[in-house]
């Protein structure tokens, strides 16, 4: 039987989910158990009662925020707020709650009493490593070795090209911040 790796729930914004797909595949390349809505809900289950399920079924959360995660309103605030009343069960100095900067932004003020990681750093994806490892260590559950893992390669765009020549690269729909 394989020993019990450390369920870590990715709490985030559908608007993020690109980059935190690429975090939910270097966390299970990790040794880590990461829980992801699209990947851990099974077809006919009810989204509303699995989700706190999962919440409260993790060791650890990581609240991923970006500039617009931190101002949308919506579910994503709901799992924030489930997360926070579950942290508030757990004893003191205990790495549970993480909140994880997928970009440079404000972090809402209810999460800004834990030290943020800021995954867009050079050491921001080791850094969180070391705080899930030491959760792990904590709980008695396996840990992987100490290994950095590099960033996925970025996946190219598909690109068409237009009667007269022209070259044109896909971009998937989204926001921007311009100026």
């Amino acid at each position: 039987m394989a020993e019990r790796k450390l369920n870590v729930f990715l709490c985030h914004s559908s608007g993020d989910k690109p980059a935190v797909r690429d975090l939910y595949q270097r966390l299970l390349a990790d040794g880590f158990e990461p829980w992801l809505d699209e990947e851990d809900l099974l077809p006919g289950q009810k989204w509303e009662q699995e989700i706190p399920k999962a919440v409260r079924a993790a060791d650890a959360i990581v609240v991923c925020l970006s500039r617009s995660s931190t101002t949308k309103e919506g579910y994503v605030q709901k799992e924030i707020g489930e997360a926070l009343d579950v942290a508030t069960e757990k004893p003191e100095g205990t790495i549970f709650l993480i909140p994880l900067k997928l970009e440079a932004c404000e972090i809402p003020m209810r999460l800004k009493r834990w030290q943020a990681g800021m995954l867009y750093e050079a050491r921001g994806y080791d850094k969180l490593r070391r705080s899930l490892t030491a959760r792990a260590e904590g709980l008695g559950l396996a840990t992987a070795p100490n290994v950095i893992v590099p960033p996925p390669a970025p996946v190219l765009a598909p690109t068409f090209r237009n009667s007269l020549g022209m070259e044109f690269i896909l971009i998937p729909a989204g926001e921007f911040q311009m100026g």
